[in-house]
């Protein structure tokens, strides 16, 4: 697995890197990561991605006559990241669990594209606890519609997942000692996260940029994974409070049962 960086001239920004992660995804890489600037001509789309060697190639001929390019530039990184971490995985991910409509009110409620979440999970099962750019991917791969009910989906097979992994001590546990014991030691693998209470506090959130969409729904779904075997009464819910994405500057994340 190589590195690229690509930086795509266009004349609107709008639904840009929706459309490119769509031809990323096809072509079989990952974005590791993004920005996007003004440019005399509209918009100017830097993109770091990752993926086969063999697939490059092609790659590049897609994104350069996109419609929506109007000029492609490539500069190879001189140097790729560290081989991936192998994380030994105890039990298999859990099976697909029916995902409601989100509810969050950041678009139209639809179902979870499965299809595209368990052709994920292995890959972020692999690069646990890097799951960023595979969560990323999963954006672009589905229709948008289907967005957030995906990322709660693999939220919630991830923090099944992780739960069996390196909690299954036996006990169950009052929410307050979930979330403490739990919930917080989990989520901190991935991000920067306090506990203030039954808030979870997240700083600096990948999948939440300012004038971004939220990927909120991930961490709901995390968080319900984890402690869907873990409480002594009730069913965890998580919702999203406060986003990043929304210029607030954190994502708080609330839980209940």
């Amino acid at each position: 697995m190589a590195e690229l960086e690509v930086r795509v001239i266009s004349e609107r920004r709008e639904g840009l890197l929706v459309e490119l992660g769509r031809v990323v995804s096809e072509h079989d890489h990952v974005l590791v990561r993004q920005r996007l600037a003004p440019d005399t001509q509209g918009a100017s789309l830097t993109l770091v991605l990752r993926g086969p060697d063999e697939r490059r190639a092609a790659l590049e001929r897609a994104l350069g006559t996109h419609p929506r390019v109007v000029r492609l530039e490539l500069a190879p990184r001189e140097a790729a990241m560290p081989p991936d971490e192998v994380v030994p995985v105890a039990a298999e991910l859990p099976q697909a669990v029916s995902a409601p409509p989100k509810t969050l009110g950041y678009g139209a409620a639809s179902a979870a594209d499965v299809v595209q979440v368990e052709h994920m999970l292995p890959s972020l099962a692999k690069d646990y606890p890097r799951i960023f750019p595979w969560l990323i991917n999963l954006e672009y791969a589905v229709a948008a519609e289907a967005r957030e009910a995906s990322l709660h989906l693999a939220g919630r097979r991830a923090g099944a997942w992780v739960f069996r992994r390196d909690f299954l001590f036996g006990a169950r546990l009052a929410l307050g000692d979930a979330l403490r014991r739990i919930a917080l030691p989990a989520l901190r693998e991935l991000v920067l996260v306090e506990l203030h209470g039954h808030q979870l506090h997240v700083r600096g959130c990948p999948l939440c940029q300012p004038g971004g969409l939220s990927g909120g729904r991930f961490f709901c779904g995390f968080v319900e994974g984890l402690l869907a075997d873990a409480l002594a009464g009730g069913v965890p819910r998580a919702s999203e409070v406060s986003c990043h994405c929304h210029g607030e500057p954190e994502c708080v994340f609330k839980v209940g049962s």
